[in-house]
């Protein structure tokens, strides 16, 4: 004889919202990657930047110049402008999901 699987729909459905909740609450990713430039560290995370970074994330350069000398063109990465920080309240950035390079262009 087979013991019959007990259906515990309530804790189920339970979970599923606990699940649905922690996605909605998840911070932003412009909350998680904003940045203090006096102490150069991430507010949300509380975590300092490396040494090595603080000198390119004072200064600005073009997008495709930080591009080109990364490896995969910095696909999958985020960038901002310091600029932009000042404008607008709420971060913006780029997410590089796809380069496409023209070799030809000067």
């Amino acid at each position: 004889m087979v013991k019959k699987k007990r259906l515990r729909l309530i804790a189920e459905m339970a979970r599923k919202i606990r699940a649905y909740r922690e996605l909605k609450n998840r911070p932003q990713d412009s909350q998680r990657y904003a940045l203090d430039y006096d102490t150069m560290t991430r507010p949300f995370a509380g975590k300092k930047l490396p040494v090595l970074a603080w000198k390119d994330v004072r200064r600005e350069t073009r997008l495709f110049t930080l591009l080109a000398g990364m490896r995969m063109f910095g696909v999958g990465r985020l960038f901002t402008r310091k600029s932009w920080l000042d404008e607008h309240t709420e971060p913006c950035y780029w997410k590089i999901t796809k380069v496409k390079v023209d070799y030809t262009a000067e």
